[in-house]
């Protein structure tokens, strides 16, 4: 699978169309008021990630949003992060899957981005009412109380209310790791990560690793958790961000993953020719 930064004006008007086709198919249920500019705001000035299958270059099966709070900030007033420096902190929202397998994808994509960016907080804003899809966050807590969204109203004009909900910290650290052990590769300055997608089945008590030969690194470079927490915290990582997305429908020549619980992961060098610039 690819997760691709798209940045022409064509890739994200696709994401767009898509995104609302993709909802109205799935029987939205609110919609943002004449006067709201909240989604316009996203769309237009966060980077937009589709997540493609790479045997389909051209099919996009499911994407998302994402900011850094130091480009501009988090899209409502609640909750207070001044305790963490908005340059690692991000917010991710216009999340949509046309699929089971590119919610999946997005899953880890996302995960995997995070960790390249070296996030150390991520921030989402899941409906509660009139359809709580906060349940599916598993790994995140929840800050703050509900609010009522000013910029919404169900289809029938009732209200909207939203859950401000954080990862962070340890927590965000091991999703990284989970969804990094497999192996991946990052080129043009991350605006292109390719990764591996297994099947999951959530009755099984554990899977095998599939990791590309091509992107294969030492064994001994990549850190592992014990197989215990791996298999409960992928089987509620998918049923979260997965089930979530299913339903409402996140350089140097070699580098090297932040250090995470004493490991790190190795993306596979940029071909000659390709942007070799920093990530920091």
């Amino acid at each position: 699978m690819e997760l691709r930064l798209l940045m022409t004006d064509k890739e994200r008007d696709r994401f767009r169309a898509s995104m609302v086709e993709n909802r109205a198919s799935k029987g939205g249920k609110f919609r943002e008021t004449t006067r709201s500019r909240v989604s316009e705001i996203q769309l237009t000035f966060a980077r937009l990630y589709g997540v493609f299958e790479e045997a389909s270059p051209q099919d996009l099966l499911g994407g998302f949003s994402i900011h850094c709070l130091n480009e501009f900030s988090q899209s409502f007033p609640i909750p207070n992060l001044s305790h963490l420096s908005p340059s690692a902190v991000y917010e991710a929202g216009q999340l949509w899957a046309s699929s089971h397998e590119g919610a999946q994808a997005l899953r880890k994509g996302a995960m995997i981005l995070l960790g390249l960016l070296q996030a150390q907080a991520l921030l989402i804003y899941p409906l509660i009412i009139p359809r709580d899809v906060s349940t599916l966050y598993r790994v995140f807590k929840r800050v703050g109380p509900p609010f009522e969204l000013p910029f919404a109203e169900t289809l029938t004009r009732e209200k909207v209310y939203m859950q401000a909900m954080l990862l962070e910290g340890d927590e965000l650290r091991q999703q990284i790791e989970l969804a990094c052990r497999d192996g991946f590769e990052t080129r043009g300055g991350h605006s292109i990560i390719r990764f591996n997608v297994p099947d999951i089945d959530e009755k099984s008590e554990s899977r095998p690793s599939s990791k590309p030969k091509a992107m294969a690194e030492s064994e001994a470079d990549i850190g592992r958790p014990s197989a215990k927490w791996l298999n409960a915290s992928e089987r509620r990582v998918r049923s979260g961000f997965v089930g979530l997305v299913e339903r409402v429908g996140f350089e140097p020549s070699m580098f090297r993953l932040p250090r995470l619980n004493g490991a790190g992961v190795k993306a596979k060098p940029n071909s000659p020719g390709e942007d070799s610039s920093s990530n920091q």
